[in-house]
């Protein structure tokens, strides 16, 4: 396959990314490989104001800059006024930009791609969008996010090298996490529980949470960590009465970059679809992520350490928030012993770890996983 001269001649690029924790970590392999391609090219990323964060001292980007247009997000809401589309039509032209990657798929992204004035728009050709861009790549939604960026490289002719997921954690940040949570410095293995998510329906029941934190806390004699947003706070407060285990709540306590020293530090790490499962999987920690209505195929934690666990035996799934059941079985009915299990199973996998142990396991707790507890 060969490079197109015409792109290779670009001087200052501009990746269109902002909104969702999960979507911009996810945008790593595609930024390293771009810079792969462009050595000595301004690369400028257009990121939410809170999500952008996730992408702090990465060394493929020259510059951030940080897109605040709408506040209907509660987990990636700028501070302050919020601008409007026309300021960073003016800010953006002013760059001069040879070539664009739109990595979101709205009309409005590629709207902007055209309006900057740059001579390259490379991206989905969703929406009817095709107009719009010079280049227009086939969406493939059953794919996994990570690989769905690539290939708006592929389709430009540029080479994938690799697709590993990375995160960058200074030393000053790991030295704030350690003086906030002094529980680090324990021996006890320490494990991640995010049960908080931005849509309901991702939400696993919480009785059902507490049956897995007394299965697993005699099991590892480990301690607990809480995260999410401070509107999250209390729903870990009730989690802790449940169980009558004290754990550590951090919901609200700490910025999304302390967020992350914290992830680095621990065992394994336990979510459901949400933003932190991505982060703790991007630092390298085992992960396990539960899907109810959304696609594990296309949102798993990206990486062969990770578990994604779902009900393969419910045709409904995934709905992607269609629901055509008023219980949302494929959570409400998901066994506690088997989330419980799984979690033990990848915990114990990363002693002796290869991607055929992850793999078996996939194959182990995802079919049956509805059970009477």
């Amino acid at each position: 396959m060969s490079i197109r001269p015409a792109l290779l001649d670009s001087k200052r690029i501009l990746v269109i990314r902002y909104r969702f924790i999960g979507d911009t970590i996810l945008t790593v392999p595609f930024l390293r490989n771009l810079r792969h391609s462009f050595p000595d090219a301004q690369i400028d990323v257009l990121v939410g104001p809170q999500s952008g964060e996730v992408l702090e001292g990465c060394p493929y980007v020259n510059n951030f800059i940080t897109f605040d247009t709408t506040r209907f997000h509660k987990y990636d809401q700028g501070k302050g006024e919020k601008k409007s589309f026309w300021s960073y039509v003016k800010t953006l032209r002013q760059q001069k930009y040879d070539l664009v990657f739109v990595l979101k798929r709205s009309w409005s992204s590629a709207v902007l791609a055209l309006l900057i004035g740059a001579k390259h728009r490379v991206g989905y050709a969703t929406e009817g969008r095709q107009i719009l861009l010079t280049r227009s790549i086939p969406w493939h939604k059953n794919i996994h996010e990570v690989d769905s960026t690539l290939e708006v490289l592929t389709g430009a002719n540029l080479p994938i090298q690799d697709r590993f997921l990375e995160a960058w954690i200074s030393d000053d940040e790991d030295g704030q996490i350690r003086d906030i949570v002094p529980q680090l410095a324990n021996g006890k293995t320490k494990v991640l529980i995010h049960a908080a998510a931005a849509h309901p329906d991702k939400m696993y029941p919480l009785e059902r949470w507490a049956e897995v934190l007394k299965i697993l806390a005699p099991q590892l004699n480990c301690d607990f960590f809480f995260t999410g947003a401070e509107q999250d706070y209390l729903l870990y407060e009730e989690l802790q009465l449940l169980t009558g285990i004290q754990g550590i709540n951090l919901a609200g306590k700490l910025s999304l970059r302390q967020s992350m020293a914290l992830y680095r530090r621990m065992n394994v790490a336990l979510c459901v679809d949400s933003g932190p499962a991505h982060l703790s999987a991007a630092v390298g920690v085992p992960t396990i992520a539960l899907f109810g209505p959304t696609d594990p195929e296309r949102w798993r934690p990206y990486g062969d350490s990770h578990l994604a666990l779902y009900n393969a035996e419910l045709p409904c799934r995934p709905c992607n928030y269609n629901k055509t059941c008023a219980n949302r079985e494929c959570l409400t009915e998901f066994s506690p012993s088997k989330l419980a299990d799984a979690c033990m199973a990848v915990f114990q996998s990363r002693i002796n770890f290869t991607p055929g142990n992850i793999q078996s396991l996939q194959g182990e707790f995802c079919s049956p996983t509805a059970d009477s507890n």
